[in-house]
This record gives structure tokens, C-alpha cells and sequence, in this order.
């Protein structure tokens, strides 16, 4: 007896399956790469930081800068994921040459004249000038009006490699020891008054900067461990998404 049942056997779509799994995947690891190379690079940000702040370098650890495709939010298609670690400032600012020298080594030579100037605790580290803050140097002496509030420069060679600046008449804060120029008659009561000249800066034809960390030999350790980073980082998406 005939029958009016009719079967029709189809063949799964094999290829649909595959491509959306591969699409899933491609998202996955690119996910994992934005979010590998913000975290390996934080990692070597706060290394090297410690590092510098273990060889005394604390202050100028903070001129170690961070950043990545994540924290950009550059994270469409068209950009390579990274993860930067920079001097703030810029390599030519003087705590990116500051960061070049303690992590490398260096001779530091005056670019302009014939002397690199150190100012002593008598003269301020910054002043103001052309309205701007700016760090003290002996060409900006005048400029900040510090013939007039301490006294002018004196040039005084010491030997072939060494000679100061001093300044004349001058009393001294107990404090600080910073130097202000001493009124007409020549006394202070909150103040100590200097007996002679004052030096307020050391001048030198050139000083080494000693290596003291190896910047390239942690970021290169953070490197190594991407895979490892990814690997984890993945296994952490599929265990939240089953």
C-alpha cells in the first residue's frame, strides 16, 4: 500500500559554522591583543618606575609615561593594538635626556659655551622669566632680575676643568641657604650674614652619568610574556561566556 509520507535528508552547512567561528576567534584574539599590550605595558611602566626609585632615581621615575591602543580607545579595525612606554616631555626634554642618560650611561658636554653650570642650594632652581617658569642658569641670572635680589655673577677659574660664580654681599636663609642680596646696612636679624663671597654655581666641562637601570632588559621581559598574557587572557573570555 502506497504511502503519502515523503523524507528529505539535507546536509548541514558546514562552511556557515566554520566561518562564524573563525570570525569569532579573529575577534577574540584582537580583543586579546588590545588588551594584552595595555596590560604588558603598564606592567613595564611600574617596573621600570620601582626600579628607578630603588637606585635612588624617585623623582624622575615619575617622567616615565604609559600609554596603548586601549587607552586611546583606538580600537577599530583599521589600527594596530600597542602599548607605549615614553618619556613625558619628549626624549629631547631634559627629563628624557635625564632617562636616556641613567639608562644607558653617559658624558654629558655643554651644548651652548664652555661650561656645564650646577647651582648650589644659594641660588633658586627656578625662576621666572620671559613669563615662564624655568629652571636657573647663569644666562638667565639677569634676566630673572637676580642682580638686583642677590647680586651679580662673579667668574673666579679654579683649574682648567673647574671655576665657580659667586656672588658678593649676601645673606643666607638658616633654612634653605638660598642667598638674597643684603640691605645698605649690611646686616640681618632673621638671616645669616656671609663673611665673603657666596658660589652659586659650580661650573664644569663635563660630568658621566653611571647606568643605573636597564630599561630595554624589562620591557624585554614584559615581551616574552605576551603569549603567556594572551593565552590567559583568552581562557578568561571563554570561561565567562560558557
Amino acid at each position: 500500500m502506497a504511502s503519502g509520507l515523503k523524507f528529505t535528508v539535507r546536509a548541514p552547512d558546514i562552511k556557515a559554522g566554520m566561518r562564524a567561528d573563525a570570525a569569532k576567534i579573529h575577534r577574540d584574539h584582537r580583543r586579546a591583543a588590545i588588551d594584552v599590550t595595555e596590560l604588558a605595558s603598564k606592567k613595564a611602566q611600574a617596573h621600570i618606575q620601582a626600579k628607578m626609585r630603588s637606585v635612588g632615581l624617585g623623582r624622575l621615575s615619575n617622567a616615565v609615561g604609559q600609554t596603548s591602543a586601549k587607552r586611546k580607545r583606538q580600537t577599530d579595525p583599521g589600527r594596530d593594538p600597542y602599548g607605549v612606554i615614553f618619556a613625558r616631555g619628549g626624549d629631547d626634554s631634559l627629563a628624557g635626556g635625564a632617562l636616556e642618560a641613567y639608562s644607558q650611561g653617559a658624558v654629558i658636554r655643554p651644548k651652548n659655551g664652555a661650561w656645564l653650570a650646577v647651582p648650589t642650594k644659594a641660588a633658586p632652581r627656578f625662576v621666572q622669566a620671559a613669563g615662564k617658569r624655568r629652571r636657573l642658569t647663569p644666562a638667565l641670572w639677569a634676566t630673572a632680575g637676580l642682580n638686583q635680589k642677590i647680586g651679580r655673577l662673579v667668574f673666579k677659574q679654579i683649574r682648567s676643568d673647574l671655576a665657580i660664580l659667586t656672588v658678593r654681599s649676601v645673606s643666607l636663609s638658616p633654612k634653605s641657604g638660598q642667598a638674597k642680596a643684603l640691605g645698605k646696612s649690611g646686616r640681618s636679624r632673621s638671616r645669616i650674614v656671609a663673611k665673603g663671597d657666596v658660589v652659586v654655581f659650580v661650573l664644569i666641562k663635563q660630568t658621566r652619568r653611571a647606568k643605573r637601570f636597564d630599561k630595554d632588559q624589562i620591557i624585554n621581559f614584559y615581551a616574552d610574556r605576551m603569549p603567556d598574557y594572551v593565552r590567559r587572557t583568552l581562557e578568561g573570555y571563554n570561561s565567562t561566556s560558557t
